[in-house]
C-alpha cells in the first residue's frame, strides 16, 4: 500500500472515531509511524487531506448511483431502496456527516464542493420525483418548487440521523433498518394511494432483505 493511500486511510478512521477537530496531521503521521514531513509532503495541509477523502467517497457513490440507475427495478424501487444502497459507505465515512458544520466552518473550499454536488444531486433526483408524478406515484398537486424543497428535507434527514447518535447507537443491530425507515418516511405523505400502497411494500422487502 503507497504512503498516500495510508495516510487516507488512518485519517478517515481517526476522523471519524475522534471527530475533524480532534485530529491534526501530527496525529495522522503518528498513526501510520511516518513523519509530520511525510505526511505534508502528499497533503499540504488538512483541507487537502479532507478534499481527497471526500473524492475517494464521491467516486464510490457515483458507482452505487449508477449501478442503482442501471438496475431493472421500477423507479420508484430504486428510490426507495438507495437509502440501503448508500447507508454502508455513509458509516465508512460518517465524519462528512456527524462534522458537517464543522466542515461549513472550518474548511470553506471543502464545504463549497459538497454543497454544489449536494445541489447537483438533488436536482437530478428532482426530475426523477416529477417523472414519479407522471406514473402516479407522487401528489400531482405537488409543484416543482415543493419537490425541489422535499429533496432539501431528504437530504437534512440524512445528515441528522447520523448527527443524533451516540457512539453506542451507532454499533446497535439493526441500525440499517431504522435509517431507511427514517429517510424514507418523509416521502409518505406525499404519495398516491397507488404509491402508498408499493411503499409499503417496498419497505417491507428492505426490512426482510437487512435483518
Amino acid at each position: 500500500m503507497d504512503t498516500k493511500l495510508k495516510i487516507k486511510r488512518a485519517a478517515l478512521k481517526l476522523f471519524n472515531q475522534h471527530g475533524l477537530i480532534n485530529v491534526t496531521l501530527r496525529d495522522v503521521a503518528k498513526d501510520i509511524s511516518k513523519s509530520y514531513g511525510n505526511i505534508t509532503y502528499h497533503f499540504r495541509n488538512k483541507e487537502m487531506l479532507i478534499e481527497s477523502i471526500y473524492n475517494d467517497m464521491m467516486q464510490e457513490l457515483s458507482i452505487i448511483n449508477k449501478g442503482i440507475m442501471d438496475s431493472k427495478e421500477s423507479l420508484f424501487t430504486k428510490i426507495l431502496k438507495a437509502p440501503n444502497y448508500t447507508f454502508d459507505i455513509t458509516m465508512r465515512y460518517l465524519f462528512f456527516y456527524v462534522d458537517f458544520v464543522e466542515i461549513r466552518r472550518n474548511f470553506i473550499g471543502v464545504f463549497e464542493k459538497i454543497d454544489a454536488n449536494n445541489k447537483s444531486r438533488m436536482e437530478m433526483w428532482k426530475y426523477s420525483l416529477i417523472e414519479l408524478q407522471t406514473q402516479n406515484y407522487i401528489r400531482k398537486e405537488l409543484s416543482e418548487e415543493n419537490l425541489f424543497y422535499l429533496m432539501e428535507l431528504s437530504g437534512a434527514m440524512r445528515t441528522f440521523f447520523f448527527l443524533k447518535l451516540t457512539k453506542n447507537q451507532l454499533k446497535e443491530e439493526g441500525l440499517k433498518i431504522k435509517y431507511i425507515e427514517y429517510t424514507n418516511k418523509l416521502f409518505y405523505p406525499y404519495l398516491t394511494e397507488k404509491g402508498r400502497y408499493e411503499y409499503k411494500e417496498i419497505q417491507h422487502l428492505s426490512d426482510t432483505a437487512t435483518s
